[in-house]
Order: structure tokens, then sequence, then C-alpha cells
């Protein structure tokens, strides 16, 4: 299967996962799981939530942030991966002032 995610409908998700400004979100989604490619646009983040079980595996495009992993602060920028194990908590915040790219997988377990 290949997405092109040019065809799917962009999301506006205000506070997303109860974070602050808002998410631009495309969501394909099926009974496996999901896949996003989403751009936090500067100063909105996705709020602190925790993977029960599941998993999400995130790598990022473009722009800088911080990403809360179990209460440690990490700085990210493209290139790098985060993995949110299954029980584990998480959150990622745009601190740069350009939009924050990644594109995420959360498989249903």
């Amino acid at each position: 299967m290949t997405l092109d995610y040019k065809d799917i409908p962009l999301q506006v998700l205000p506070h997303f996962k109860g974070g602050t400004g808002e998410a631009h979100a495309r969501l394909f989604t099926d009974d496996r799981g999901k896949f996003m490619h989403c751009t936090l646009p500067a100063g909105s983040s996705i709020g602190p939530h925790v993977h029960e079980g599941s998993y999400e595996v995130m790598y990022f495009l473009s722009g800088t942030g911080v990403c809360i992993d179990d209460g440690q602060e990490i700085p990210l920028s493209p290139g790098m991966v985060h993995y949110c194990l299954a029980g584990h908590s998480h959150s990622i915040v745009n601190s740069g002032a350009e939009p924050l790219v990644l594109f995420a997988v959360i498989p249903n377990c």
C-alpha cells in the first residue's frame, strides 16, 4: 500500500491531547493502527499522555522542539526518532520559531 498525504484531508486539532495551540494533522487509520503526518506551529504542543496498550514512533522531519519523555526533557531536531513504549508518557513541544513537522506510527497492539 502507498499513501499520498496530499490526498488525506487536513485536520486542525485545537489543544491536541491537552496541549497548547493546535496541531495540523493528516491521519490514516485502519484496523492495525494509525499513521500521522503532523505539523505543530510555533508555540504549539501535543499535551502529555500515556500510551496504554500500544507504543508510538515519531520521526522528526523539520523544525526544533522538546520531547518530554517520562518527565525528562530531550531536545528535538530533524532526523531524530522518538520511541514511546507502551505504559510510558510523553509530550512534544515546538520550542522553535518554525513549524515542527513529524511523522508518527501508532500500531494497535
